[in-house]
């Protein structure tokens, strides 16, 4: 959730030069080749020459990476990093509803207490960096549209494609998001619908790159490991660190913690131990 958090500032210091929907394609472009190579070194061609679902890969690559992510960047270019950061604390609650509503899947014991905990923790830890929140700006129906996306994806992947290692979903619907907005971002562009901006410079590559590394790569697989061992809704709570982290960056900027700083990173912690401690409790008490 840290390397993923990270997403919130850098994708806003690139919106600066950058359109949404060309941080989009280089960002899961350089993921999908990333995960991909490791894939197949791991031994994922014979999964691919197996057979795999591939018109629902290309519906979980192309709605729930490509269109999540896309979204994403637009709410972050409204809303500023630190806004988004915090209305990203509201996804325990969007995995909770729709894991009950679209799946049947009961709720944990200790969710809304825990879900009540980590969301206060996020908005303290978000009012902590000085910001404030000055109104609505715009992209904030893109944020929640975008995890409500994200949410769907996940619940989703874990069971159109089962039977597929974690690395292989994250791999194969990455690869699908990047090409469904490749081709999205070219033909848009032919037909003069949207203006493409990015700059090439070694700074701004770098970035790419790291979204690309970190939080198209590295963090999707764990987050789809996280989420087949533990669930959707707890593996959500885990990135209401996502405003810690961002503050954490103002911080490094010369900004210092206050104790509404450390009271939110309590908060958030105590609400994920809270969730954690009573499914342990209920599951010691199920087999006794």
């Amino acid at each position: 959730s840290s390397v993923w958090a990270t997403m919130f500032p850098v994708t806003e210091h690139l919106l600066e030069t950058w359109d949404a929907l060309s941080i989009t394609a280089g960002r899961l472009t350089g993921g999908a080749v990333v995960l991909v190579s490791v894939f197949l070194l791991t031994g994922g061609w014979g999964r691919i020459l197996t057979g795999v679902p591939w018109r629902k890969i290309l519906v979980l690559g192309g709605v729930g990476v490509g269109g999540s992510t896309f979204l994403l960047a637009i709410g972050i270019g409204h809303s500023g990093a630190v806004v988004s950061a915090l209305l990203a604390t509201t996804a325990p609650i969007i995995a909770a509803l729709l894991a009950r509503v679209v799946y049947r899947e009961p709720l944990r014991r200790g969710i809304v207490t825990g879900v009540g905990l980590a969301v206060s923790g996020g908005v303290c830890a978000v009012l902590a960096g000085g910001e404030g929140v000055e109104g609505l700006r715009g992209g904030e129906l893109f944020i929640l549209t975008a995890l409500c996306l994200w949410t769907w994806y996940s619940l989703t992947a874990q069971r159109w494609l089962q039977g597929l290692p974690q690395l292989g979903i994250a791999a194969l619907t990455v690869a699908s998001g990047a090409l469904i907005v490749v081709l999205t971002v070219a033909l848009l562009s032919l037909a003069q619908l949207v203006e493409v901006r990015f700059e090439t410079s070694g700074r701004s590559l770098g970035w790419i790159a790291y979204l690309a590394l970190g939080p198209a790569s590295l963090a999707l697989f764990l987050w789809h490991f996280g989420v087949s061992r533990v669930g959707i809704t707890v593996a959500s709570m885990y990135g209401n660190l996502a405003p810690v982290v961002v503050v954490c960056i103002a911080i490094w900027f010369g900004r210092y913690p206050t104790l509404l700083h450390l009271a939110g990173g309590c908060l958030i912690i105590s609400g994920v131990v809270y969730v954690q401690l009573r499914a342990r409790a209920t599951g010691r008490r199920g087999s006794a």
